[in-house]
């Protein structure tokens, strides 16, 4: 009987091992809150010519939303194929159940060889689905790729044997606080691109700089790491994936449901198998399909049981249409919110259930040089009506934006009679998506701000300033 099961199990770990040979590695780049600002999307005035590559070489989504302008919440809704909210994960640092399964998990099982390195955000739990953590020096320069952490990336290509490769590569570029000393300043303020929504002073081109700086790290350190794979010659057999977890880190953009808050870039490039330098425009795609589509170029799935569904077929026909719509969610990250949103090419529809308050931001926001020139032209009285949006209270409890016309969602046409008549069934979608993916009513639970709404005043927890 002994020898049977061991026979068996040699057999089972070689059937697994044949069926790896000739799979491709799968490399995942992601950003943490890079926002649409690269050369690749339209910004001429930034430089990221490595990520603007990836472009040139395969395919860029030019319409992919995250499931949550959050980092923990958006990151676990990809590694999963699950919305946030149906696997308790949904608030800022909820780390992800025992019994969920990332990616990582169904890698393993068909031979893969995984890894992770930086930021993850998921919890010990998901941690644990990799076979390696890669190491990396904890330095104070936050995002910058030391030689320490470089040498380990290496050590992780070169340890896989002959196994193809996993790696998920969580940056914390461009991530707040910014360090100028640390941080080499290549991008001008005088060029930087300052939308509607924020105030055109010099200390928000400063800040826009910060996190330009920031974004042309983190592609210089994608060059280096991808040079290697090209040097070890295994970039023709190698999938490279490059996107972000939420919207820009500024005000009226990350944390919210507005483009600015979701939408993400999104490449894709794998030699002589994806067309160069091609874009998919039709249709949309939604990161919650990020989990199902990796997984089916390297031929298995997470079965049914998820939401995720593969856009494979998207990669090697960019005419083939995407997604009819896709859904969102906002909640607690600093202040609670609770705000969903359903999206289709030309609308979008936004449910704000706490609309009796300003819109919550969080303390890295509500600490910026951008939020403080919000705040002195609101003293002022220079503010205009899309910088003072942020600032109203009450708001509308339900948005409608026509996306054609207005891009930057600035005029919410919800008391308009043919808006309501578009608006009615994609409320109904909303709804029917909320009760499918098992989310909880508004009312269930409540958790204190930590940064005050009005001020932007750094509050950690109402409990400071209760009398005990």
């Amino acid at each position: 009987m002994k020898i049977k099961l061991v026979l068996s199990s040699i057999f089972l770990l070689g059937n697994i091992y044949a069926q790896s040979q000739n799979k491709p590695n799968i490399v995942v780049f992601i950003a943490d809150d890079a926002g649409m600002d690269f050369g690749c999307y339209g910004n001429k005035n930034i430089k990221t010519p490595n990520i603007d590559k990836i472009a040139e070489s395969g395919m860029r989504f030019a319409k992919a939303f995250l499931t949550s302008p959050q980092s923990s919440p958006s990151r676990t809704s990809m590694m999963t194929g699950q919305f946030a909210h149906t696997i308790g994960t949904e608030d800022l640092h909820m780390p992800l159940d025992e019994k969920t399964k990332m990616m990582p998990y169904y890698f393993r099982k068909i031979g893969y060889y995984t890894g992770c390195m930086f930021k993850q955000h998921w919890g010990p739990n998901g941690t644990a689905q990799f076979d390696c953590v890669v190491k990396s020096k904890k330095d104070p320069i936050l995002g910058d790729l030391s030689d320490y952490s470089f040498e380990n990336y290496k050590k992780f290509i070169d340890n896989r044997k002959k196994n193809p490769f996993f790696l998920w590569v969580g940056f914390t570029d461009p991530h707040r606080s910014y360090n100028r000393e640390k941080c080499p300043q290549i991008n001008a303020p005088q060029t930087t691109e300052i939308p509607p929504y924020l105030v055109n002073a010099s200390p928000t081109r400063r800040d826009m700089a910060d996190y330009y700086d920031e974004i042309s790290r983190m592609d210089r350190s994608i060059g280096k790491m991808m040079k290697y794979l090209e040097d070890k010659g295994l970039m023709d057999n190698t999938v490279i994936v490059f996107l972000s977890d939420n919207g820009k880190p500024f005000p009226r953009a990350k944390g919210t449901l507005y483009d600015s808050g979701i939408q993400t870039p999104l490449l894709f490039k794998w030699t002589n198998k994806i067309q160069k330098s091609t874009v998919h425009s039709n249709g949309l795609v939604s990161t919650i399909d990020l989990a199902a589509t990796l997984l089916d170029i390297a031929g298995t799935s997470m079965g049914d049981s998820v939401y995720s569904r593969s856009f494979k077929a998207l990669l090697f026909d960019h005419t083939r249409h995407g997604r009819d719509y896709v859904f969102s969610e906002r909640n607690w990250h600093d202040t609670d919110e609770y705000i969903r949103s359903v999206r289709t090419e030309n609308m979008k529809l936004i449910y704000n259930a706490y609309w009796q308050i300003p819109h919550g931001t969080s303390m890295d926001l509500s600490t910026s040089l951008s939020w403080y020139d919000l705040k002195a032209a609101q003293r002022k009285g220079t503010i205009t009506k899309n910088q003072m949006q942020l600032f109203v209270s009450p708001r509308a409890m339900v948005e409608i934006y026509d996306l054609k016309k207005d891009p930057n969602e600035l005029d919410n046409v919800a008391d308009i009679a043919e808006y309501v008549e578009k608006g009615i069934p994609l409320a109904k979608l909303l709804t029917e998506w909320q009760k499918s993916t098992k989310d909880h009513p508004w009312w269930r639970r409540r958790r204190p701000d930590q940064s005050d709404r009005i001020t932007g005043f750094p509050l950690k927890s109402r409990e400071d300033f209760y009398v005990k």
